[in-house]
């Protein structure tokens, strides 16, 4: 408990020493995500040795294990055939790796700010998200990478999280948001998607990435395409159909306990399920790709019962509106 009090504590004893390097820069995004690495001379390549035959579920002309159990009648041809399929499954399955994941979420970002208004110009608010954001993050799951955050110039309540550790929110969800408590419940919510990998593992599963054995920048640098169809298909999971469910919720639980390991009120996240119970019919992506606020609050306050000292946590109130009153 100690560690979470002196973790809490250093929240507002740093707030002047945030600098914006920490928040989302647009044309930092865009130069990282155009830039090509420089072109190395190739190694001379020893002659190649005479290829043995396929011995993979892949092999063509029915060879490969499958051809083997099929030929022997171990297996008919359906099966042989659901076997294929399988294998070109289990390619598909292998985890992208974080310069992968980095140049997708800067894509990705491009990609969010051109369709929710760009970025909120307030240097004095971006402090503050990112510093609340920053305190969440370094105490998730995977504090080990750099995380971003930017408001977006969009008035309808909107939260989204990219790969690589982009963060974004509205302007219009912040006004919706009451206290600090609440804000680190939001952002442990996205920053939980990123940590948990979420959108990397739906699209690991997806027939965007079906037959790579693994996804390399070498791959993404010489066709673009790849890219292309990657971004396009997170976006449309992201802005229109949603992550499943159950990962919504996996990010709603680790959120809360996530704010709760700063040393904010727990119930900051499911306390502002009710808000957004009230602002339906705003057209936000929250309300036509999240599970229904009410399901979320339910779930949300059975874990809230969890934590026993949840009452001696602060919610911050005045220093939330102290940091965004006349920003917004």
């Amino acid at each position: 408990m100690k560690k979470i009090v002196i973790a809490f504590m250093s929240l507002g004893i740093t707030l002047g020493l945030v600098t914006a390097s920490w928040s989302i820069n647009f044309g930092d995004i865009l130069n990282d995500t155009l830039k090509q690495p420089p072109k190395e001379e190739p190694a001379p390549k020893p002659a190649p040795a005479k290829e043995a035959p396929a011995t993979n579920s892949q092999s063509g002309g029915g060879g490969g294990l499958i051809g083997i159990l099929e030929g022997t009648g171990a297996v008919d041809k359906k099966t042989s055939n659901i076997l294929r399929g399988a294998g070109n499954l289990v390619k598909s399955l292998q985890p992208i790796g974080w310069e992968e994941e980095r140049a997708i979420g800067g894509s990705l970002a491009l990609e969010v700010f051109s369709r929710f208004g760009g970025q909120y110009k307030n240097e004095k608010l971006q402090r503050y998200i990112s510093l609340v954001g920053l305190s969440v993050a370094g105490v998730s799951d995977r504090a080990d990478i750099p995380y971003h955050f930017a408001i977006l110039n969009s008035d309808t309540p909107n939260a989204f999280a990219a790969p690589g550790g982009y963060i974004f929110v509205s302007s219009g969800l912040l006004r919706l948001v009451r206290n600090e408590a609440e804000l680190a419940g939001v952002l442990g919510h996205e920053v939980a998607h990123v940590a948990k990998r979420h959108a990397l593992k739906t699209i690991e599963r997806s027939k965007t990435l079906q037959g790579f054995s693994q996804l390399t920048t070498s791959i993404l640098d010489s066709d673009p395409g790849v890219l292309e169809n990657i971004v396009k298909e997170m976006s449309e999971t992201l802005f229109t159909k949603g992550l499943d469910q159950g990962l919504e919720f996996e990010a709603d639980k680790f959120g809360m306990e996530y704010a709760y390991r700063v040393g904010y009120f727990p119930g900051g996240l499911r306390d502002f399920m009710k808000v957004l119970n009230k602002a339906q019919g705003s057209g936000s992506a929250l309300f036509s790709t999240h599970p229904t606020p009410r399901a979320r609050y339910g779930k949300l306050n059975v874990q809230f019962g969890h934590y026993a000292d949840a009452s001696k946590a602060p919610t911050l109130a005045k220093r939330y509106s102290s940091n965004t009153q006349g920003q917004l």
